[in-house]
């Protein structure tokens, strides 16, 4: 054996055997079996530690963890809400938009909130004891409740509250935020209440005005007492609103006007370059008439050069035709004084076929031969003396001849005239000029032959027809039998055309500004146009007053336009106080205002005393859960120790005293400290409504301004306001589309009920801009009429990009402005 040639022994021995690589392969495959068996063990080992952790606390650490971050985290958003909230419903230039949007953002957070509670409650045992379980489950548990909670928190209001309520209840709800407006700007004052409008609002005065609705609308007493100077009120009221914004509005319309002079600056330029436009007509005319004379300079230029080209193709045809023609009569003369009868004829037949052919050659009409002929005159004499001759030559017969032949009637032989032919080229000129004038007429538009002067080109009848086709090609219309002399009805037309392009250059600036006003405006006219009013109205908004004019100074400003919206806003607040409680029922004039007021009025202050209650006992379960976290982390070391079941009771009840006892047993601020006026409040509650309503406000009071400041400081950095309106779109519209908003979708459907409808008006500061009302089905009309309520409002507009924006109509605000 050899190492080429191996034996067949060796060889099956080799192949049978293990080799070192099979054995490195056998001892992968071990370890692999054996580190999958670890791992397993491990995972059991693991559950089973898990499962242990379970059966003494009831949850896994890592749950437990997780629940932990998540109310930590949670807490962060409900203490914000809280701030905003105290922010809108006790600020002085809050709007119902402002609340709604905020009303949503807490709607949002309780949905979490809930969500995070009903999980760490409900997830226990062999629910959690896999984390893809326990995630399921808490997915399942945040689709069912987060939508529960949202809208079942505006179902319940709308139905238990806001749609429950009483005529009664509703104009009272009114007339407590129009006192709590008049407070904010010190038209009233409450004897003992310590509130000053001017200074910044704290969180306590911030807190105080949004109970302080609350407070009035429950004291009956109180609301009567000031039925009697509800008017007195309202009047110092809308004027005080008034008057304290009132370099604010004029500082506005001051800048506005300024502008608006600016438009005007820019129109009377408009006009000025209207006017110079009209004023050139001359100028223009002349220019007209120039190009005129210069057409019929061209056209006699043209008509000379054509007149020349055409002599010298005649001539050139008549050197040609002369010899021809001559030797053609030639002929004929000759047949007629050598043959007779069918021998003449025949030859004249032939001389005339030849003719023919030959005119054929030049392309022009058919000329007889006779046409060619010259006409010479006879003398009497020469008739006389031929007469002599011819007698004394027949003897006497021909002079017999011509006596018998004049007694018949004849010309006794005499002729006036005889034809004769020539060999004169300039003859056949003459003749064909005239024979072929036709085509020249022709060649040169219509002319005739024969036009001598520029003078006689241009008063022809046909120049005035020609110029008159290619003025009209200009723009310039003339009568068709106008004349080229007739230069007064020319300039006429001249001036119609001018004025013609003046003015549809004007109606396209203007149109292009969205205008129709027309040239020479004076200010004061300009000032009362349609589209300037309406461009005032839109900057002026509520206080436009018509005509509202654009150079008043302040105290004409005052006279014509804040005297007549204090009278005007205090007629519809009147209007409102003083209606019958039956408008303010379901399907009244005052429906929609009253609920309004309502949601105002009662709304904040439950909602702030809820997040109050969820944030503080958040916080002061937090310590708890982290002390859970460390036992739950040592018990599945330690062994199992029965916890006392008195220690959650206790815990509870400490809890609950720390949130709602112990504030209000530390003190209190100037509007709850004993013997404040404030108290009277409180009193006629526990007197006529509810000892517990009265304790919530005053617990209120005491407790929220010392959390406000902190949600706020946590929005300051954390920008979870700002966050959240970033997305509050799609959630609002996914609200409305759900459940609409209550008081917007009544229908009115009798003529009593028809006041309740309110014209919406949306202005933009681009005049095509296209205005679409999403949340409704008829298609936007500028003052369309709506019941009151939110709309989602769509602007687009050519190159921009489209707005959507949600606004609240209602009795005092039906006009809004969004601008690109």
């Amino acid at each position: 054996m050899t190492e080429d040639n191996k034996s067949p022994f060796a060889t099956n021995l080799l192949n049978s055997a293990p080799t070192q690589k099979k054995m490195e392969f056998a001892v992968k495959q071990l370890e692999k079996v054996q580190k999958s068996q670890q791992s397993t063990a491990k995972k059991v080992e693991k559950q089973q530690a898990v499962e242990a952790q379970i059966s003494k606390t009831g949850q896994p650490f890592w749950w437990m963890l997780l629940m932990f971050i998540c109310s930590l985290v949670y807490l962060f958003p409900e203490a914000v809400f809280n701030a905003a909230l105290t922010d809108v419903a006790g600020g002085r230039n809050s709007s119902m938009e402002d609340l709604r949007l905020v009303e949503i953002f807490g709607r949002s957070i309780s949905g979490i909130g809930v969500t995070l509670l009903l999980a760490d409650l409900l997830l226990k045992g062999k629910r959690v004891a896999k984390v893809s379980r326990a995630l399921g489950y808490f997915a399942l548990i945040a689709v069912l409740v987060w939508p529960t909670v949202f809208f079942g928190q505006k179902w319940l209001v709308d139905h238990f509250i806001i749609d429950a309520s009483t005529p009664e209840e509703r104009q009272q709800a009114y007339l407590s935020q129009l006192l709590r407006s008049a407070l904010i700007e010190n038209s009233i004052t409450f004897e003992g209440i310590e509130y000053d409008p001017n200074k910044e609002h704290s969180a306590i005065e911030k807190t105080f005005l949004s109970v302080f609705g609350g407070l009035v609308y429950a004291d009956d007493k109180l609301v009567d007492d000031l039925k009697d100077k509800k008017r007195l009120i309202m009047e110092k009221f809308v004027r005080d609103r008034a008057m304290s914004r009132f370099d604010e509005h004029y500082g506005h319309y001051d800048n506005f006007r300024q502008t608006l002079r600016n438009k005007y600056t820019e129109y009377a330029s408009g006009s000025n370059q209207y006017n110079q436009a009209l004023a050139s007509v001359q100028t223009r005319s002349d220019s007209y008439w120039l190009d005129t004379q210069n057409q019929i300079k061209q056209g006699w230029e043209q008509y000379q050069k054509g007149t020349k080209a055409y002599e010298a193709r005649v001539e050139s045809r008549a050197q040609k035709m002369a010899p021809k023609l001559y030797d053609y009569f030639e002929r004929r003369n000759k047949c007629s004084e050598k043959k007779s009868g069918s021998s003449k004829d025949r030859c004249f037949e032939r001389l005339q076929k030849g003719y023919d052919k030959e005119i054929a050659k030049y392309s022009i009409s058919y000329i007889p031969p006779n046409d060619w002929l010259i006409r010479e005159e006879i003398s009497t004499s020469e008739n006389v003396g031929n007469s002599i001759i011819s007698g004394i030559m027949s003897l006497g017969l021909f002079t017999a001849m011509q006596a018998a032949d004049a007694i018949t009637g004849g010309d006794a032989g005499f002729k006036d005239h005889r034809m004769v032919y020539t060999n004169d080229v300039n003859h056949y000129k003459r003749v064909l000029m005239v024979k072929m004038a036709p085509d020249f007429a022709k060649e040169s538009g219509g002319y005739p032959l024969g036009i001598n002067s520029i003078h006689e080109f241009r008063v022809h009848e046909l120049t005035s027809i020609k110029v008159n086709k290619k003025l009209k090609q200009k723009g310039l219309t003339l009568s068709p039998s106008w004349s080229i002399t007739d230069r007064n009805s020319f300039d006429i037309a001249v001036a119609k055309k001018v004025r013609q392009q003046a003015d549809a250059e004007w109606r396209s600036k203007m149109k292009a500004k969205g205008s129709d006003m027309p040239p020479n405006l004076s200010w004061q006219t300009f000032q009362q146009q349609g589209v300037i009013q309406q461009r005032i109205k839109r900057e002026m908004k509520e206080l436009y007053v018509n005509p509202t004019l654009a150079d008043w100074n302040n105290r004409e400003f005052k006279q014509h336009i804040i005297e007549p919206n204090i009278k005007r806003k205090t007629t519809e607040y009147l209007n409102v106080l003083e209606a019958q409680q039956a408008e303010f029922a379901d399907g009244g004039s005052f429906e929609s205002t009253g609920k309004s007021a309502l949601r105002s009025t009662i709304i904040p202050p439950i909602s702030m005393a809820i997040s109050l209650a969820l944030v503080l006992l958040t916080v002061l379960k937090l310590p708890m859960k982290a002390v859970e976290l460390v036992q739950a982390k040592r018990a599945s070391s330690a062994p199992r120790v029965k916890p006392n079941r008195l220690i959650k009771p206790v815990i509870s009840t400490v809890l609950l005293a720390s949130i709602f006892v112990v504030p209000l047993s530390m003190g209190g601020n100037q509007y709850t400290m004993p013997g404040s006026s404030l108290h009277y409040f409180f009193d006629q509650m526990e007197k006529n409504d509810s000892a517990t309503v009265s304790y919530t406000l005053k617990w209120l009071l005491v407790t929220l301004p010392m959390v406000q400041p902190v949600g706020s400081s946590i929005d300051q950095r954390l920008f979870i306001t700002e966050g959240f309106n970033a997305i509050s779109d799609p959630i609002n519209r996914f609200d409305l589309a759900v459940m609409p908003t209550h008081d917007s979708t009544k229908t009115v459907t009798s003529s009593p009920k028809s006041s309740a409808l309110l014209p919406l008006t949306i202005n933009s500061n681009i005049a095509r801009a296209k205005v679409s009302v999403m949340n409704i089905k008829p298609k936007y009309q500028a003052g369309m009429m709506l019941p009151a309520g939110s709309y989602d409002i769509k602007i687009s507009a050519p190159g921009q990009e489209p707005i959507r924006q949600w606004v609240y109509l209602k009795a005092d605000e039906t006009s809004f402005e969004i601008n690109f």
